[in-house]
């Protein structure tokens, strides 16, 4: 495959020194790894596809998701209820019939998505994240066959690890990374990629994205209902609504909302809408009964086509992450629905999409009262303040489309194929 790419960069060449026009370029060859179907990045599969230039195939390690299966984090049964895979050409091997298993790596390898990539005359092999064995071995793959490397990953550094962790990690992704170029969703992100070695002329921005468009039609479709849609969750006044929208995990913190509203509701009269399910569920039901804290409604999972009426109903967003929220897109969608956001300084977006005093505001992780603080601030406010800082966010979350998210995917892969490295973010 090296030769065929060094032909094609020769004939270019010659051809333009000659004058020679030449025919249309074949589009790039893409394949891109990742472990399953999931409805957040179909969105942009499908745009990608839509791209004349790009040729682009989807191998997933696993079909799992595509039917009723059980999410961990969610501590249940899920089945999406979104399309996952009309719009581009994805490719399931033999080996995606397994599950998916408690960890990635206790999973073994999908050898014959490894052999498909070595023998594939891909111009670029474009793997989300590294944490799976097969991830690995296809970068491998796709270097001995001569097909750049991409890797999309949204990982950060502000998650503190032992030294001997660290140690270990970075010799490992500098490894890794070598010669790759580092699709990076946000500004944290980027400084990751940077810190285990990916030079800055390798780094291209591809922006975490949600399908603003979609979100922003069901959000004017759903205003004129917006009293009849807090009625359905059982919310029975205009009092402010704090969305907490996502697993019920103690990485996320529930309960120290939960514990940050009870101070706030001693004062105010608002309402605390959980729009998810998990482990936490039932501590935060027993000291809600314990309490007889009220306003508080658990509305348990919502599925693709029902978050939207839970961001419909409410007047700001909160998500008090503690570790490991790498980015966090329920502040997109969030800020879809022009709502006010709060967000812990764990949460890997809040450089990219939260300006403290501007449309929301960044709290200390650990600070229970700090979150309660700017709760009750925000809860204070008139509709009119929070509708302003909401348009704020809304303007913001423009620049986070799928459209650009593809633009840089789809550039990378040209210039990885043509051997031009430097990329504008």
């Amino acid at each position: 495959m090296g030769d065929v790419k060094n032909r094609r960069a020769h004939a270019s060449s010659l051809g333009a020194r000659l004058g020679v026009p030449l025919p249309a370029a074949t589009p790039v060859r893409v394949a891109h790894l990742v472990s399953h179907p999931v409805p957040y990045y179909a969105t942009l599969y499908r745009e990608i596809a839509a791209r004349d230039d790009v040729d682009l195939t989807v191998y997933f390690y696993s079909a799992e998701t595509l039917r009723e299966f059980h999410d961990p984090g969610f501590g249940r049964l899920v089945q999406w209820d979104a399309e996952l895979l009309d719009g581009y050409t994805s490719r399931f091997c033999p080996s995606a019939a397994r599950p998916l298993g408690p960890s990635p790596w206790r999973r073994p390898p999908n050898w014959d998505i490894v052999r498909e990539i070595g023998a594939g005359d891909f111009d670029a092999v474009w793997v989300h994240g590294y944490n799976h064995p097969t991830s690995v071995l296809a970068i491998a793959a796709a270097r001995a066959a001569g097909a750049g490397v991409l890797i999309r990953d949204d990982q950060t550094l502000l998650h503190h690890r032992p030294w001997w962790k660290r140690t270990a990690k970075a010799l490992a992704l500098r490894t890794l990374f070598m010669g790759a170029t580092g699709l990076y969703v946000g500004a944290q992100n980027r400084r990751y990629f940077a810190h285990y070695g990916i030079p800055e002329d390798r780094l291209v921005a591809a922006p975490h994205c949600v399908d603003n468009q979609a979100l922003r039609a069901r959000a004017a479709a759903l205003r004129p209902r917006r009293r009849a849609l807090r009625a359905a969750f059982g919310i029975t006044d205009d009092a402010p609504v704090v969305l907490f929208c996502g697993k019920l995990i103690p990485k996320k913190q529930p309960r120290m909302l939960l514990e940050a509203y009870a101070r706030v509701r001693r004062e105010r009269r608002c309402w605390l809408l959980y729009a998810g399910d998990g482990s936490e569920r039932a501590a935060i039901e027993e000291t809600v009964a314990r309490h007889g804290l009220p306003g508080v409604v658990l509305a348990g999972f919502l599925n693709q086509s029902e978050v939207p009426l839970a961001y419909a109903a409410a007047d700001l967003l909160v998500l008090p992450s503690a570790w490991d929220e790498t980015w966090g897109l329920v502040v997109n969608e969030a800020l879809n629905f022009a709502l006010p956001v709060i967000v812990s300084d764990k949460v890997g977006s809040a450089e990219d999409l939260v300006r403290t005093g501007w449309n929301g505001f960044v709290v200390p992780h650990a600070e229970v009262g700090t979150l309660a603080r700017t709760l009750g601030l925000l809860v204070s406010e008139p509709p009119a303040v929070r509708a302003e800082l909401g348009a704020r966010g809304r303007d913001l979350v423009e620049a986070y489309s799928v459209e650009r998210c593809a633009s840089g995917i789809v550039e990378a892969c040209q210039r990885v194929r043509e051997g031009r490295w430097r990329v504008k973010a």
